[in-house]
């Protein structure tokens, strides 16, 4: 009984962690352009010692949708979860500067469905604050990085979207001889 209350306090004080982190990272750099997003991701993930994981998601941006892979590595964990997590991005001043692999320490366990929380960032300084309901058996020590990759298709439509926003190439100069 009373490692359940400390695994409760635990999640709590990670969750309060990530909550506050998130407004923070909001707070920075935002210079009238908008740089939030929401995403949400659903992964499953295989454990004895390392761990892995693997999954999908979607980034919601400037009223554009990105779909991404994802696959992540975690040390001293057991088990077989499949976590469904849903967050917000912050810092995200291009689209493209959300691929990459982001950063996290926290500790969590599931059993049966439970909850946690975590708060990343990326090489980019975009930052992913995110809570997710896991089913299965999971204990885990320490994330060591959750690794996004746009689809290919999602790498187009951000090409596109940015070319829209540079707005059409300047014609050339006439040159008169």
């Amino acid at each position: 009984m009373k490692t359940g209350r400390s695994f409760a306090r635990t999640l709590a004080a990670v969750a309060a962690l990530a909550l506050a982190g998130g407004t923070a990272w909001a707070a920075q750099g935002t210079t009238g352009k908008e740089t939030t997003g929401k995403v949400s991701i659903e992964s499953m993930s295989v454990a004895a010692g390392l761990g892995y994981a693997w999954g999908n998601g979607v980034l919601e941006y400037r009223g554009a949708k990105y779909p991404f892979t994802v696959t992540a590595f975690s040390i001293v964990d057991v088990g077989v979860a499949k976590v469904f997590a849903n967050g917000d991005v912050f810092n995200l001043k291009n689209v493209e500067d959300f691929e990459g692999m982001f950063m996290a320490a926290i500790a969590g366990a599931t059993l049966g469905g439970g909850a946690g929380a975590a708060a990343m960032q990326n090489q980019n300084y975009v930052s992913m604050v995110w809570t997710a309901t896991n089913q299965g058996l999971n204990f885990s020590m320490a994330h060591a990085g959750l690794n996004v990759k746009f689809t290919p298709e999602a790498r187009q439509q951000a090409a596109r979207m940015r070319r829209n926003a540079e707005g059409p190439p300047a014609a050339a100069p006439r040159t008169t001889q």
